[in-house]
C-alpha cells in the first residue's frame, strides 16, 4: 500500500512512521493468513464434514445405493463398488484415515469439492453420507475407467481399463499417466498395487448384487 504524503506532518518523528509501517505490515500478514486458513482450511473443518451417525458393515442402505451408483456407467459394477468400499473402510461411515480420507468411500478434501455430491437431497454433499459416499464414488470411478480406456485406445496407457480405473483412484490418475499403466515403486508397489489385487479379489464375494 502507498501512503501519500501529508504537507506540514514534519513533526511525525520517523520512529513512529517505521512502527506503524511495521503495524500495518503484521495487520496485513495476518489478514492474509486468515483468508488462505478459510479458503484452505474452513473445508476440512467444517462441521458439515463430521460423522453425524456412525454405522459399520454392509447394511441395506449400501446396498440400495450401491445398485444405484453402478447404473452410471456399465463399466462400474455394484461388486466392484462394493469391493472397493470394503478395502476402502470396511463399510464403515465414520472412517476417517490419518491422511484425511474422509467416511465409506474415503474421499480426500481436495478430490471431494471436484466430485462430492449431494444424492440424498439433505443439502449437503457429505462424504461420511453412504448416499453421497457411494454416488460420488461411482462417478468418479466412471471417470477413470473412460480416461483408462482412452489412454489405452490412444496407446498411452497398457494395462486392464478397471486395473487402472482403481489405481487412479486410489494413487490418482497422474500417477497412471506418468507410469504409462499400472503405478509401480515405492508406495505403488506396496500400496496401490495390493489395493488392486484385493478389491479385484474380493469381487467375486459381491457378485450377487449384479
Amino acid at each position: 500500500m502507498r501512503f501519500a504524503t501529508v504537507a506540514g506532518a514534519a513533526s511525525v518523528s520517523q520512529a513512529h512512521s517505521r512502527g506503524m509501517r511495521r503495524a500495518l505490515a503484521t495487520m496485513t500478514v495476518l489478514a492474509g493468513a486468515a483468508a488462505l486458513a478459510v479458503s484452505c482450511g474452513g473445508f476440512a473443518q467444517s462441521p458439515d464434514y463430521y460423522p453425524r451417525t456412525a454405522s459399520s458393515g454392509f447394511n441395506e442402505e449400501f446396498q440400495l445405493w450401491i445398485a444405484q451408483s453402478a447404473d452410471q456407467c456399465d463399466a462400474i459394477t455394484p461388486a466392484i463398488l462394493a469391493a472397493q468400499i470394503e478395502a476402502e473402510s470396511s463399510f464403515r461411515t465414520d472412517a476417517l484415515s490419518p491422511r484425511g480420507a474422509m467416511g465409506p468411500a474415503q474421499f480426500i478434501p481436495e478430490t471431494w469439492e471436484i466430485w462430492g455430491v449431494d444424492a440424498d437431497g439433505d443439502g449437503v454433499a457429505d462424504p461420511y453420507s453412504i448416499p453421497d459416499a457411494v454416488m460420488s464414488q461411482g462417478a468418479f470411478m466412471c471417470d477413470n475407467h473412460r480416461r483408462a480406456v482412452e489412454g489405452i485406445d490412444a496407446g498411452v496407457l497398457q494395462g486392464d481399463p478397471l486395473d487402472l480405473a482403481l489405481a487412479a483412484y486410489n494413487a490418482g490418475f497422474g500417477a497412471v499417466q506418468r507410469a504409462g499403466g499400472m503405478p509401480a515403486g515405492g508406495e505403488y508397489t506396496s500400496e496401490t498395487r495390493p489395493y488392486v489385487d484385493r478389491i479385484r479379489d474380493r469381487e467375486a464375494v459381491y457378485l450377487s448384487l449384479g
